[in-house]
């Protein structure tokens, strides 16, 4: 099953692409799809291929990602769709693939148990990387070209004044790692505002108007890609 989600998805991608050396993957791709969904149909593990894409929609406990296994993380990291609706409900910016970023990097500290693990962490990583690279060329933006690029520490509680200067410091970001940078630190922002909603926390409520004056930032999410000049 995850052999066949990592032809369908990648071979999807690589279509996208129209150069000679990616049409040709996306076709032996597409050859491979198809024997492994014979192969499933004939073990009765699934009826078509599209069975292939369907997403559980149980709850998957999320706060500590490293008491996880393999599995549980690779089903996490599939309910992405469900998480970006939520975001847009939320008036939240949901082109944004930083929590399952979080995921991916999770599941590259993991030694696979088996092939069937080996699988769901390459799956996750390919995946991840075609979002990466696709926003790349959503934005004009090379994924990562900053060394100084440091991800939030989720386990961290981050002050008022700490979340503004680090939202300053992003809002000017160079690549596609430094906006989803911003898009994370912007989402501490506002779930501490929200939390909070009778403190005072002039310095992040300015920080969060300046991105909208920047252009970068037009409501509660909504990031365009930086002003050049």
């Amino acid at each position: 099953m995850t052999l066949g989600q990592i032809l369908s998805e990648v071979g999807d991608y690589m279509s996208t692409i129209l150069d000679r050396e990616h049409l040709s993957l996306s076709r032996r791709c597409a050859t491979r799809l198809g024997k492994v969904v014979s192969e499933l149909i004939t073990r009765k593990c699934i009826k078509s291929q599209d069975d292939l894409y369907e997403i559980s929609e149980s709850a998957v406990a999320k706060a500590d990602l490293s008491a996880m296994t393999v599995s549980d993380l690779h089903t996490l990291y599939r309910q992405w769709p469900m998480r970006h609706r939520e975001r847009l409900s939320e008036g939240r910016e949901h082109l944004t693939y930083y929590y399952e970023g979080r995921i991916v990097r999770e599941l590259q500290r993991r030694k696979p148990a088996d092939k069937g693990e080996r699988l769901k962490i390459d799956y996750c990583v390919a995946t991840y990387n075609n979002e990466l690279d696709n926003m790349s060329f959503i934005f004009s933006l090379p994924v990562n070209a900053d060394d100084a690029n440091v991800y939030p520490d989720p386990s961290r509680v981050y002050s008022p004044e700490e979340l503004a200067a680090l939202i300053r410091r992003y809002s000017d970001y160079r690549d596609i790692i430094g906006r989803e940078i911003l898009v994370e630190y912007t989402d501490l922002a506002l779930d501490l505002i929200n939390a909070n909603p009778s403190q005072p926390m002039a310095c992040l409520v300015d920080a969060l108007a300046a991105l909208r004056e920047k252009g970068n930032y037009s409501h509660p999410g909504s990031f365009e890609p930086p002003v050049s000049g």
